[in-house]
């Protein structure tokens, strides 16, 4: 049972959650190289054609090299099952979302709020320097909640499909997404692959920790969702507009990128946002991950049992 996939899945869950990890040694610090190479791929004078055509070719030019030499290590490891643990350790990153979040619940406060919006800008990808403690905490929720999705639930149920390349996949596509940001405006076209790649991705993994969600607030739910259609992703939307609904804190509206306003649907709720609601949203969220995780455990040990 030790070797299962299921097993590693948790164990590797429980040592990313333990475990204190360097930032400089986090997938997350590759960003800025693959914006980099975003920046010399793709030409700012060619046609939308050609520049999606260019974002498709940045991505398998980034995922092929990393498929083909995970898939030549693996083969050479002493232990697959160690190997597979390890890997999928380097490819969850919860650590820096529980940082984040835990910042904010300190700084968001009216003498520090200059302090937060410096800190949390590089995050968000947005303008945070007209932001109020409310708008603070509230982008940081989103913000927090959404990256959850393709830097933990993401990887580990691409690895519950596919064994590590299938995580591999999925973390790549969150790192592309990031670096080649669709909110940035060089890269509006060059980043529909990779966007689009994430967003297929993302869908599976937000219906597996939307459900339990769902299950709350059936009488709701078709309202909820209706107005979360219209969002840019629109299963992140739905994630969000019933954690909304599930904390009792209101979610989107309006923001700024690249100085210009940008409308998202409001998702109502009942109160606003506080410093603490990040932290909530994120430990909500993983309790449901780390449930469907025991799930597959359990489901394991009756399997052997019974063979």
């Amino acid at each position: 049972m030790l070797v299962t996939p299921a097993a590693i899945l948790i164990g590797a869950a429980l040592l990313e959650a333990l475990l204190p990890w360097p930032a400089r040694f986090r997938l997350g610090a590759t960003v800025p190289l693959l914006t980099r190479l975003g920046h010399r791929v793709h030409r700012p004078d060619g046609s939308p054609r050609q520049q999606s055509q260019a974002g498709l070719l940045a991505l398998l030019v980034v995922w092929l090299p990393c498929a083909a030499g995970l898939w030549a290590v693996r083969n050479l490891s002493l232990s697959e099952p160690l190997f597979d643990l390890l890997f999928l350790l380097l490819m969850l990153e919860s650590q820096p979302l529980r940082e984040l979040a835990k910042a904010t619940r300190a700084l968001a406060t009216k003498e520090t709020l200059v302090v937060a919006r410096l800190q949390t800008s590089p995050w968000l990808k947005r303008e945070t320097g007209a932001l109020s403690v409310m708008g603070l905490t509230k982008a940081v929720s989103e913000g927090c909640a959404l990256r959850l999705v393709g830097q933990w639930a993401g990887p580990l149920l691409g690895f519950a499909l596919a064994g590590v390349q299938g995580a591999l996949l999925w973390r790549l596509a969150q790192l592309m997404n990031q670096g080649w940001s669709p909110k940035q405006a060089g890269f509006a076209h060059f980043s529909r692959p990779a966007a689009t790649l994430y967003q297929v991705l993302c869908t599976p993994a937000i219906l597996l920790l939307a459900l339990p969600l769902c299950i709350s607030q059936l009488r709701q739910l078709g309202s909820r969702l209706r107005l979360a259609l219209h969002w840019p992703y629109p299963a992140m939307g739905c994630l969000l507009s019933l954690l909304a609904q599930g904390s009792g804190c209101r979610l989107g509206g309006p923001r700024y990128y690249q100085g210009q306003l940008v409308r998202f649907p409001v998702l109502e709720a009942s109160g606003e946002p506080t410093a603490s609601t990040p932290q909530r949203l994120l430990n909500r969220l993983q309790l449901i991950g780390w449930g469907w995780l025991t799930l597959a455990l359990l489901l394991t040990v009756l399997e052997q049992v019974r063979g």
